[in-house]
């Protein structure tokens, strides 16, 4: 089974959707026969290397939310996570540029094992939504690279390049020219079914034909 996720490390919704993915293949112990592949999409390519707000700031400015409706959303979003295991810190969470998150994730898939890759993903989300760490900080991303069993040297050397920057844009135009692209995280199986959005825990596990 090869299973392909778009999904962005600023969206709540891509950390909730892949968890409760990653808990279905080992709870059915299918790790063995399942391979995926992290695909980069940005939700916002002009998001600000500093941030300049947190997430309850960007809800009420970029989308014109009142306190209440900022409030009741977040919360809903805390709940999804909390059902999966995740204690989201959605007040704190800095909004700031995803790109070289995600050029150092395109590394990782050519350089270590999907165990580590995976552990990468992970804990990629885990220092934004939890920890309230900035992602676009290049001593954060090294320090987690590190803990995952990434070569520090390496990963220096593709945050200070541009390695890996066109593949990012490439695959972010890939699934924008899909008629049936609409949400992140957008997961294909087998290159056939298509889930995504906020995803069911029946309908995973009916695409991963158990």
């Amino acid at each position: 089974m090869e299973i392909k996720i778009w999904a962005d490390y600023a969206c709540p919704y891509s950390y909730i959707g892949e968890k409760q993915l990653m808990d279905i293949i080992e709870t059915e112990n299918l790790s063995d026969k399942v391979k995926i592949q992290f695909l980069s999409y940005q939700l916002d390519p002009n998001a600000p290397v500093i941030p300049t707000e947190t997430m309850t700031q960007h809800f009420m400015d970029g989308n014109k939310y009142t306190i209440a409706q900022t409030q009741h959303l977040m919360d809903k979003i805390t709940d999804m996570a909390a059902h999966v295991g995740l204690d989201y810190k959605l007040a704190k969470t800095q909004v700031c540029n995803t790109f070289d998150a995600h050029r150092l994730m395109e590394y990782a898939q050519t350089a270590v094992s999907q165990d580590k890759v995976i552990k990468l993903n992970f804990a990629l989300f885990h220092a934004n939504f939890i920890e309230n760490l900035r992602l676009s900080d290049h001593d954060v991303l090294i320090s987690i690279a590190a803990k995952c069993g990434l070569d520090v040297n390496e990963v220096k050397k593709v945050l200070e390049s541009s390695m890996f920057g066109a593949q990012v844009k490439a695959e972010e135009q890939e699934v924008d020219q899909r008629k049936d692209f609409n949400l992140i995280p957008f997961m294909v199986f087998n290159n056939t079914t298509v889930l995504q959005g906020v995803i069911s825990p029946e309908a995973m596990k009916k695409a991963l034909d158990y």
